[in-house]
């Protein structure tokens, strides 16, 4: 056998016996943490128009809520501000959690009464990254679910004419996709929060969905 082709096999057998020592016991510490509860979380499903739930039956629209604020929202007569969370790729609904209990905690601790009102959408787990057909899908819905909200206001002398969105990955796009939409009154969102979203481009370009055409448009070249 050549020199080169001993050299090219014994630095494969190399990095094969440093990867093998890494797996087996190269264990980090986990950094991850999540927020503590004091009381159990609780997601109250929102009615949506009929039209709405025959369109999207896999999707929902949840208000985030816990102890005694669960049981005085349960009638869904909301007074405090509007915020909308988003899940990205194969992300669930009940990841609002964090955000609605440690709001719920600020609250408490505020004078003024001011608060706020967290939902939810459950876009069913959906792989959006990998199949950007679902984008037009979750936009759409999303249009729905606002206007759903600020419709649980109306009993308000003064109701909010807009929703706050926290978009997580992909969620952030759909929440951007919105202004695509040529019926979509862009007042409706006062602010857009996003985390780790690719705004610039697509992890994955799989499809012309993700890839943004311009009859699409709903990755890439978007403005607020």
């Amino acid at each position: 056998m050549k020199p080169a082709a001993v050299a090219f096999y014994g630095a494969a057998v190399g990095l094969l016996a440093v990867g093998l020592r890494e797996l087996l016991t190269g264990f980090e510490e986990n950094r991850c943490s999540m927020t503590y509860m004091f009381e159990y979380p609780e997601y109250r499903r929102v009615a949506l128009p009929r039209r709405v739930a025959r369109l999207y039956p896999a999707y929902g629209l949840y208000l985030y809520g816990e102890g005694v604020y669960a049981q005085e929202t349960r009638a869904l007569k909301l007074t405090g501000t509007p915020v909308l969370f988003l899940p990205g790729n194969a992300g669930s609904y009940k990841q609002a959690r964090s955000l609605g209990s440690v709001a719920l905690r600020k609250a408490e601790n505020m004078d003024g009464g001011m608060h706020l009102n967290v939902f939810t959408v459950d876009f069913n787990e959906e792989l959006v990254a990998l199949y950007g057909g679902s984008l037009v899908r979750q936009t759409h819905f999303l249009h729905e679910c606002i206007k759903a909200i600020l419709r649980l206001y109306k009993h308000l002398k003064t109701p909010p004419q807009s929703v706050a969105l926290v978009g997580h990955s992909m969620g952030g796009v759909v929440a951007r996709a919105l202004f695509t939409l040529p019926r979509f009154n862009p007042h409706l969102v006062s602010l857009i929060i996003t985390q780790a979203s690719p705004h610039m481009a697509p992890v994955l370009a799989l499809d012309p969905y993700l890839l943004g055409e311009p009859n699409l448009q709903l990755v890439q070249n978007v403005g607020v």
